[in-house]
């Protein structure tokens, strides 16, 4: 194969992490140095023909490891094995394959995550850390559950350090003991920022939230070429 996306390469798992309760951080080492883009994403699993593609949940590290954070998925074999996996272990990847890339930034960047969604977004925002952007940035995470928050910490700790940086969680399912933001998170975005004209927005979540949040974005007067999911 010629083309370095559809490459196949030998992942050893370096380190296996629960940061929530169905969800697992990967640390996969390739058997040869890959580069890739913040924002990629590759195909992952045990044989060529049955790869499933993950977000990358990072910029390009320093130590060359591809970090992944997959959800389990309930009465999947395929999943059930991937979560039995242990450091030590060999995975089957293809890729890096593009996604989505961050973009000049001369405007307000919001970035809107949905569940795991917040992996790609994570990547983009060590990645505007790495390019010293200035302008002020807004990191929506919308989740079911508080214990979905699985970075919340990492991301609290960040906003501290970068006064640029504003978090919000958004919690729409168990809010009897949340004190922030609940309900769906893209209605949240819009009670906070009433126009978008002047924003770039960047999604990434289940398809419904996406094509909710997006026509809704549209109408608050986002534009299409600033709105990357």
């Amino acid at each position: 194969m010629s083309t370095t996306d559809t490459q196949t390469h030998v992942m050893k798992v370096i380190h296996v992490h629960t940061l929530a309760p169905q969800i697992i951080q990967l640390l996969l080492k390739p058997e040869h140095p890959i580069s890739y883009t913040s924002g990629d994403y590759i195909m992952l699993g045990f044989e060529t023909d049955e790869l499933k593609p993950f977000s990358i949940a990072n910029a390009p590290r320093e130590d060359g490891l591809i970090e992944c954070h997959i959800r389990k998925q309930p009465n999947n074999e395929w999943m059930e094995k991937l979560f039995a996996v242990q450091a030590g272990d060999n995975l089957v990847m293809q890729g890096p394959k593009p996604q989505m890339a961050l973009m000049p930034a001369h405007e307000a960047i919001i970035f809107v995550a949905g569940g795991t969604g917040f992996a790609p977004l994570r990547a983009l925002l060590i990645e505007s850390l790495r390019q010293n952007i200035q302008v002020p940035i807004t990191f929506y995470w919308g989740v079911r559950t508080a214990d979905d928050l699985y970075m919340h910490d990492w991301l609290i700790d960040l906003m501290q350090k970068e006064p640029h940086i504003n978090y919000v969680p958004v919690v729409s399912d168990e809010i009897q003991d949340w004190k922030g933001e609940t309900g769906l998170v893209h209605e949240t975005v819009l009670k906070h920022h009433a126009s978008l004209a002047h924003a770039s927005v960047y999604m990434c979540g289940p398809w419904a939230m996406i094509q909710t949040a997006k026509q809704a974005f549209i109408d608050a007067g986002l534009s299409q070429e600033k709105l990357v999911h």
